[in-house]
């Protein structure tokens, strides 16, 4: 093809003079190549007086002047940029100006393109990140693109739909539109340079692409200025792609194994109730384990009528799930032992490997995996919690509760995977499958995830995620998944020591780029464990429930309450909800005009503490048709209930008119030391409920968001 042995012939030719960008001519040669549209321009002899003039009144005053030359990368700062030239006289002016602030050895000549009048300017860029490969950026441009610093990331291959809703996620989106009396940007055209620059990960020698700005001429982008960096390895011009598994999938046969077992060792077990050992037995038996279980201990001949083995070999039969509990070193044996017993799964409890940051651990670490590579053994940790599966029988923690139930949640942090579980259950949220994954050795996020898209059990994925191996096997997983998926990222830390030449590199770091990946694929994405509890209950909540907007009525008997609410409506994108006519007349009909409003967010005042009243308001509100969900604030201030504030009373008094209210509805119930209660009540009615306002609304948002993009 043209465009392969135009792309070739630049590359092969700075490859061979060890350049370490292109000339900004060659970039856009290069680009234009791909697809992309650039200015009218014309490349000249530095010094050709004669060419220049003729090369300019061919493009047409007013002109632009530039230095060019592959060693000259950030021209606006050393004054190498001439704009709106009107004349000849000017121009040759501007040539002999910047004849003197350059080298001859730096530059290949000037630059003549045409002067775009546009006030609107963007920037696209392309990226190869050292762990998440290659990258698109797209946001406001200009001299001030890293002052501002409003783009967005996504990870190549990029897909049409993707390149769309990149337009729409950065702040300044409104310029897109229409903007001081000229028409919006051509939308397809702006997807289009996003689908272009995508391509370019086939194209090992490139490093990064900057296109700053990119001016919009009557609706449509164009390419005025363009630096591409090259990677400083020499590689070859192929079409690569590293989608190279981490390690062997996962043949679905072995997951039952691991979930549901019916021949389970403890290795290591003990009789002290603080070990791992003990901890295992002591939750499997009360979470109600019905397959046979084999103690290993060489030291404990029989422990409460259970035969204690002093080795997996002694074992009388085979045994498909081995739990580790032993001593770093003495693993690799155990699992030696375990593979001539026929297991199938090892779950390492067992620490002291590369968490440890030592040459020692890693080498540990290195010779389990190996020795698991060639006895077809799969391995759960080192250096986790273990695994909690009540339709299985079980559980790593004592008093995990043995209901099943439809929401699976994987952890690289074992206290976390406690937390989470015990969060659980204050929200009466029974859990399908909780994975401990430590240090994920084997079995990592991208392999837990692949099982988890497709188990029946599973119909919400939550997770805590420090890191990936290799983003783009997650980025190829999490695409395919049609469940909601909830993940809180830890450690978004910008990636230091990175010293650049592009505003793409200056802009990027491993915190935008998580956010890209998960934006890319639809994760709703969360910032702490109480943010991730909170979303895991709406979307568990209202699982069975519709939504048809963003129109929400907030009721309360609290003014400030209302206020609050208010500010996390615009905060988190939802509309107040304008109350129709015959809605408001009903309510003026049994809320007193004193201390009230019947305007959104509806003050109910007093009417909150009668129960006919405060339960009347709610279901004339919720039949309005242009309210699409519900949040009821509760906890008027009262000395007619059980406590000062009707906690109690306003749970009981929303569940049961509950049934008669098709649109989702939430709670709010504040001074959580005295609501525990109430809480229950209304989780028992399924209604999810939380601590504030900003909580309620932030965590109704993730839901609405996720279904607005299905």
């Amino acid at each position: 093809m043209e465009r392969d042995k135009i792309i070739h012939s630049i590359l092969s030719k700075a490859r061979q003079e060890k350049a370490s960008a292109l000339s900004e001519f060659e970039a856009k040669q290069l680009l234009s190549a791909i697809g992309i549209p650039i200015c009218r321009e014309k490349l000249v002899n530095l010094y050709a007086n004669q060419e220049l003039c003729a090369a300019a009144k061919e493009i047409g005053y007013p002109v632009v002047l530039k230095a060019c030359g592959r060693k000259i990368t950030h021209k606006t700062e050393r004054s190498l940029v001439y704009l709106n030239i009107p004349s000849q006289d000017a121009l040759l002016k501007a040539a002999k100006e910047i004849r003197e602030k350059v080298s001859q050895d730096e530059t290949e000549g000037l630059l003549v393109q045409e002067m775009l009048m546009a006030r609107r300017e963007l920037m696209f860029g392309y990226l190869q990140d050292e762990l998440f490969g290659s990258c698109i950026v797209f946001g406001l441009g200009g001299i001030l693109a890293e002052v501002l610093d409003d783009v967005t990331f996504r990870l190549t291959s990029l897909k049409e739909e993707e390149a769309q809703a990149m337009l729409g996620d950065f702040r300044t989106r409104k310029i897109l539109g229409f903007f001081r009396g000229e028409e919006p940007v051509d939308r397809t055209a702006l997807s289009q340079i996003l689908l272009n620059l995508s391509k370019l990960e086939n194209i090992a020698e490139i490093n990064s692409v900057d296109l700053n700005p990119v001016v919009i001429s009557k609706g449509r982008p164009i390419v005025v200025d363009a630096l591409v960096t090259l990677n400083p390895r020499k590689a070859p011009s192929a079409f690569n792609k590293d989608d190279v598994p981490i390690s062997l999938s996962v043949s679905k046969e072995l997951w039952p194994y691991l979930f549901q077992p019916q021949k389970i060792a403890i290795v290591g077990f003990s009789r002290n109730i603080t070990r791992p050992g003990y901890l295992i037995w002591k939750s499997i038996r009360e979470i109600g384990f019905q397959g046979k279980v084999y103690l290993v201990n060489p030291k404990i001949r029989e422990y409460e009528g259970y035969p204690v083995y002093p080795s997996i070999i002694e074992i009388p039969e085979p045994v498909e799930t081995v739990f580790v509990c032993v001593a770093a070193p003495m693993v690799a044996q155990v699992k030696k032992e375990a593979g001539g017993k026929g297991a199938r799964w090892l779950i390492v409890i067992s620490s002291g490997f590369s968490e440890l940051g030592t040459k020692e651990g890693r080498e540990l670490e290195k010779e389990i995996f190996n020795t698991a590579r060639q006895q077809g053994i799969r391995l759960i940790g080192p250096n986790c919690m273990g695994i909690c599966c009540p339709k299985g029988g079980l559980a790593f923690f004592p008093q995990q509760r043995p209901v099943p139930g439809v929401v699976s949640f994987f952890s690289q942090s074992g206290s976390i995977a406690s937390f989470y579980e015990v969060g659980m259950q204050d929200l009466n949220i029974p859990i399908a499958k909780l994975i401990s994954l430590g240090n994920a050795l084997d079995i990592g996020p991208e392999e837990i995830l692949t099982y988890l898209k497709d188990d029946p059990d599973t119909e919400i994925i939550t997770g805590y995620l420090e890191g990936a191996k290799k983003p783009r096997n997650l980025l190829n997983v999490l695409r395919e998944i049609k469940k909601p998926v909830i993940i809180y990222k830890a450690g978004r830390s910008k990636s230091g020591g990175k010293a650049v030449v592009s505003h793409t590199g200056a802009l990027a770091g491993t915190p935008r780029l998580w956010d890209g990946l998960f934006k890319q694929t639809g994760v709703i994405s969360v910032d702490s464990v109480e943010e991730l509890n909170e979303a895991t209950a709406a979307f568990y909540y209202f699982k069975d429930k519709h939504l048809s907007g963003n129109k929400i009525a907030i009721i309360t008997g609290q003014g400030g309450a209302g206020v609050s609410a208010a500010d996390a409506c615009d905060e988190f994108g939802f509309i107040l909800a304008t109350l129709n006519e015959e809605t408001q007349q009903e309510l003026q009909k049994i809320i007193p005009t004193a201390g009230t409003s019947i305007k959104n967010p509806i003050d109910l005042g007093f009417s909150s503490t009668a129960k006919e009243a405060f339960q009347q308001a709610i279901l004339i509100i919720a039949h309005d048709p242009g309210v699409d969900l519900l949040l009821v604030v509760g906890g008027a201030p009262t000395f007619l209930g059980r406590q000062p504030f009707l906690f109690e009373e306003f749970a009981a008094w929303v569940g049961e008119i509950a049934p008669q209210i098709e649109k989702p509805i939430a709670a709010c119930l504040v001074v959580s030391s005295l609501t525990q209660e109430a809480y229950q009540i209304l989780y028992r009615h399924k209604i999810p409920v939380f601590g504030t306002v900003q909580r309620a609304i932030r965590a109704l948002s993730h839901w609405y968001n996720y279904l607005s993009r299905r």
